[in-house]
């Protein structure tokens, strides 16, 4: 390779880790709320939390408020072979949910069968 081109392509590279900072930057400022001049910092969702006590599951998700979320949650369990014995959906703020689902796996399957 000549100079030139060494050089068009560092500066090619350059213009894309540019561009990137400026998407990770814009990423990083819609994930913070504003409360009294002072700036707070929110988590990252989808969070997934799951307990297991003998053939019992308690799994508590937080998310983005979505048409059909907790339809698709619900039949993701079911292709894991739980079978849903509660479920509550919270509404947290205008576009966030708090789900908690209590879930048994079927007698056939055993705890240490699930693999996610």
């Amino acid at each position: 390779m000549d100079d030139a081109s060494i050089l068009d392509k560092a500066r090619n590279y350059v213009k894309q880790l540019q561009e990137r900072v400026k998407e990770l930057e814009h990423e990083a400022e819609s994930n913070k709320i504003c409360r009294n001049n002072s700036e707070i910092s929110i988590d990252i969702l989808p969070l997934v939390k799951a307990k297991v006590s003998k053939m019992e599951v308690l799994i508590t998700i937080h998310c983005e408020k979505q048409n059909g979320v907790v339809l698709k949650i619900l039949t993701q369990l079911e292709k894991l072979h739980l079978s849903v014995q509660s479920s509550s959906v919270l509404k947290l703020g205008k576009s966030t949910f708090g789900i908690t689902i209590v879930a048994q796996v079927h007698t056939i399957f055993h705890i240490n069968d699930l693999r996610v």
